[in-house]
């Protein structure tokens, strides 16, 4: 996976690691742009402060390798050379394996009452980063993809019921496009194919 990104986009970075706990946090509304989304193996402090940011989690008890690949702002254009909406990254077993499983994530870093502000532009990025993906043949259309939405200001673990309408739309989201998507902030690595939300 991750040579078959650098061969499309060969200016991406990546960071792997097989830490038990792996974080993602978006900084960029707390520091105006001067940071932004950024990956770590401990849970990072805000910004000028000494108290823990607001991330999503992944939880790697199997301690399994995975790669993270965090999108510049302006990677992906159209023919025209506009830029194209799209998630924050993609997270993925170092595996080479087939039918990996991968998850495109997007962060808002928002307070909890602004979350249904966000509903439809959240699902779409991800749509888009991923149908951008497939076009490119960088994953295969029946590969299990997973749409990550996390809003780490809020306490409770899940909230689909402020993402998706009902659990029809999550079930048509899926057979139109492909992709589970799992609106929460702390998730489990079962294994390099399967990742489920903590219940």
């Amino acid at each position: 996976m991750k040579s078959k990104i650098q061969a499309v986009y060969p200016k991406s970075v990546f960071r792997s690691s097989a830490a038990p706990k792996l974080y993602i946090a978006d900084f960029t509304e707390r520091t105006g742009s001067n940071r932004k989304v950024e990956f770590h193996e401990t849970i990072p402090l805000v910004p000028d402060g000494n108290t823990d940011m607001d991330c999503l989690v992944f939880e790697n008890p199997s301690l399994l390798t995975v790669i993270c690949n965090i999108f510049d702002d302006n990677q992906f254009k159209d023919e025209a050379g506009n830029d194209l909406p799209h998630c924050e990254c993609i997270v993925f077993p170092e595996s080479e394996g087939n039918n990996i499983g991968v998850a495109f994530v997007e962060i808002k870093d928002c307070k909890p009452k602004n979350i249904s502000e966000y509903k439809a532009i959240v699902k779409n990025q991800i749509i888009s980063a991923v149908q951008i993906f497939r076009d490119k043949g960088i994953i295969e259309h029946q590969q299990r993809v997973y749409g990550i939405i996390s809003f780490p200001r809020r306490n409770k673990v899940s909230f689909n019921q402020t993402i998706f309408d009902d659990a029809s739309e999550y079930k048509k989201l899926h057979q139109k496009y492909k992709i589970r998507f799992l609106p929460t902030n702390c998730i489990f690595i079962v294994d390099e194919k399967n990742l489920k939300t903590q219940s």
